[in-house]
């Protein structure tokens, strides 16, 4: 299978600043994947839970170990939902309000 967008995994790091106070920043890694439609039947499913599932992208399987957002087209998504199969996983994404300096 052929990935042709690009993405990044984002894993979140916690510092403190001199006054103690949290901080929170990311190291991206990049990863190839695909965009997919998200389905009728999981669309409504989720918003019937309080979820709002945005986009869904398919990837070769990943380590997602500390893994908590995902950036693609500029934008950054909170990773909803994992589903592994085969050789392949999708990452079912929802939009966060971060702001992306």
């Amino acid at each position: 299978m052929y990935f042709k967008n690009i993405g990044y995994l984002m894993k979140e790091n916690i510092t403190l600043d001199r006054k103690n106070r949290p901080k929170v920043t990311y190291t991206e890694h990049l990863f190839y994947c695909n965009e997919k439609s998200i389905g009728q039947s999981e669309f409504y499913q989720s918003e019937a839970a309080g979820f709002k599932p945005e986009i869904k992208l398919e990837s070769k399987l990943l380590d997602l170990n500390g893994v908590t957002h995902i950036k693609y087209n500029n934008i950054i998504y909170k990773i909803l939902r994992t589903y592994k199969k085969e050789d392949v996983i999708e990452l079912t994404l929802t939009s966060t309000v971060i702001e992306n300096k």
